[in-house]
């Protein structure tokens, strides 16, 4: 299976983030993940990459990663997934809404999707490995990892979830995350090992005394 991977910077106000499509270049079946805020940008992509569009997926719940999942669903008639823990602890709900239920791998046309179920962001965050690339939404950044602050949200969680990825993921994995301080998404695995603060942490306690300490300046202040 290989794959191109279209990133997508999308805003509105203060919001500013990544969406991404991902389209197999041989069939040209494609998944839109997190769309928001401008959809004739996302459907022109759409279009100049000759992509079929399959289906969406959602990281988390929140309003800038699930903006435009109905509007996609609805006028594509295509399923949005998202996972059923985030689903049913957040009332989530939209036009063909379809619950992950496992971690097994699934298939959208010939994109073969293993979802990873990654709390601690929210309750039911789950990043999305798609060929040589991962979709991480607001559980990991370049340059940081989601805060833990919200309702659902575990700093303890995070931890796990993050030495859980360090575990699994091969280091020339690619990150592709909902947000960015500044590198561009795409950067190895690898790259975030060595620069990442937040998976320089082997002490529970520690990290989460890091990830929920006061007065953080610039948590939200995305490129």
């Amino acid at each position: 299976m290989d794959t191109q991977v279209y990133p997508i910077k999308v805003s509105k106000l203060i919001f500013k983030n990544y969406c991404y499509l991902v389209v197999d270049t041989t069939t040209r079946d494609a998944v839109l993940v997190d769309p928001a805020w401008e959809m004739e940008k996302i459907e022109q992509l759409m279009q100049e990459a000759d992509a079929n569009l399959k289906a969406v997926l959602i990281t988390h719940h929140h309003p800038d990663h699930i903006n435009l999942a109905n509007a996609f669903a609805k006028k594509y008639q295509i399923p949005a997934m998202m996972s059923q823990i985030e689903i049913s602890y957040y009332n989530f709900d939209c036009t063909n809404l379809t619950p992950i239920l496992s971690p097994d791998v699934f298939h959208v046309g010939e994109l073969a999707i293993m979802p990873l179920f990654t709390p601690g962001h929210t309750k039911g965050a789950v990043c999305f490995w798609i060929g040589g690339a991962l979709f991480t939404g607001d559980t990991l950044f370049i340059e940081g990892c989601g805060m833990c602050y919200d309702r659902g949200s575990d700093p303890g969680e995070m931890f796990d979830t993050l030495c859980n990825l360090q575990k699994i993921l091969p280091v020339d994995t690619k990150i592709y995350p909902g947000h960015s301080y500044g590198k561009e998404p795409g950067a190895e695995f690898q790259y975030l090992l060595e620069n990442n603060i937040y998976l320089q942490f082997r002490d529970k306690e520690q990290f989460i005394e890091f990830r929920m300490r006061k007065n953080q300046r610039g948590a939200l202040a995305f490129k």
